[in-house]
């Protein structure tokens, strides 16, 4: 939130020891999100077997093994699995998010996740499993030097997820909501300095699904009963902005590029980017009218880095790049942009994080290695078709 202790606070840890956001714009680390083709993340379904208790091959070491060797070298989303402890501590996004917070707690209720005073069981045995994946991190992808990029959901995406300890919403709550961002922007920070300690040059991918509801006051109470009060467009963007300027290069994955209305008044999205401060920013293909490429060109020529997400579905036929290659380049060139620019274009493939608990990805056939195997060869083959553009 533009809150103005968020500027306090990032005074001050310039002074505490260890990595820093400046640290992370040293001068040997891009700026920029290089453009290439890249999944969403390597997802591993299904619950651990309490019966079984720890198993010699875990789900973290299976996700890290599977997506350094599918990705190899096409700027790998770094596989961070949670762990599951009896089904309560989930896989989806939001589970991976909460463990990142610095100084918050976290427990989860039958009405989804809450703040608490300390740390319980299911947070220690998150902890524990952060570990076990840079162990994993370590060993995988220790000889792939480059770029590798994190997926994870946007401060507001996980700021609606949360409730206090008393049920109430932290949307509602201005302190509860200022504290989120701010813990979530040092974990994240912390976390890919962590990467960057063993390597590999770390680009946070963003996932900001939710800004609508939160500007437009409809995120529903715990009741479902009611509407939360709409969060001004100031704070707002003032969180995204502070966020954004403590982590490495981010693409800001936006689920659609059509106008804001606000108080009586449109705000194009390109405007509604450019508050926020993101120098990359990514959208579906299938989301994408004609008014929403136009406001993609106006991105593209003010140097914002552009990436298409394509369908989940997009790896299922290896011969689909043609297909695809035709679905962005007819519409870049009817709004007269040169096809050349093209090949300034990201690709992302396959499923979206899944913010529901448990993900919605366990009832969808094919995700699995050769589901993703599949869902890579295309996103690159693209990449590849896009830079041969003349």
């Amino acid at each position: 939130m533009a809150e103005p202790r968020t500027s306090d606070r990032e005074s001050s840890d310039r002074d505490r020891p260890g990595a820093t956001p400046t640290e992370a714009a040293a001068p040997d680390v891009p700026m920029s999100v290089l453009p290439a083709a890249t999944t969403t993340g390597i997802w591993l379904t299904g619950a651990r077997d309490p019966r079984r208790g720890y198993i010699a091959t875990s789900p973290v070491r299976e996700a890290a093994a599977s997506g350094f060797d599918i990705l190899a070298d096409q700027l790998p989303p770094v596989p961070l699995t949670a762990h599951q402890s009896e089904g309560r501590w989930g896989v989806d996004a939001i589970g991976r998010a909460v463990g990142l917070l610095t100084e918050l707690h976290v427990d989860r209720t039958s009405y989804g996740w809450r703040l608490t005073a300390s740390a319980g069981k299911d947070e220690r045995l998150e902890d524990s499993a952060l570990i076990e994946a840079f162990d994993a991190i370590s060993e995988y992808g220790g000889s792939r030097p480059g770029q590798v990029q994190i997926s994870l959901p946007g401060p507001w995406s996980l700021v609606t997820a949360l409730s206090l300890s008393s049920g109430a919403r932290v949307l509602g709550d201005y302190g509860a909501r200022r504290d989120v961002v701010q813990a979530y922007a040092f974990g994240i920070a912390a976390f890919t300095d962590r990467i960057a300690s063993l390597g590999m040059q770390p680009t946070v991918r963003l996932v900001e699904s939710r800004l609508n509801p939160v500007l437009t006051g409809t995120w529903p109470t715990v009741s479902g009963w009611a509407s939360l009060p709409a969060i001004s467009e100031t704070q707002v963007w003032a969180a995204l902005e502070s966020t954004l300027r403590h982590l490495p290069p981010t693409v800001l994955t936006l689920p659609d590029l059509d106008s804001l209305h606000l108080q009586g008044k449109e705000i194009p999205a390109a405007e509604a980017v450019r508050r926020t401060g993101a120098r990359s920013v990514s959208v579906p293909l299938a989301s994408l009218r004609p008014h929403s490429w136009e406001q993609l060109a106006i991105l593209a020529e003010a140097g914002l880095g552009t990436w298409i997400h394509l369908p989940a579905a997009a790896g299922v036929r290896s011969d689909a790049v043609n297909h695809w290659c035709e679905r962005i380049r007819t519409p870049w060139s009817r709004i007269g942009m040169g096809v050349a620019s093209l090949r300034e274009f990201g690709i992302i493939a396959g499923p979206e994080l899944p913010l529901t608990y448990p993900p919605l990805l366990e009832d969808q056939p094919g995700i699995g290695p050769e589901h993703n195997r599949g869902t890579m060869t295309i996103a690159a083959g693209l990449r590849r078709a896009l830079e041969e553009i003349e």
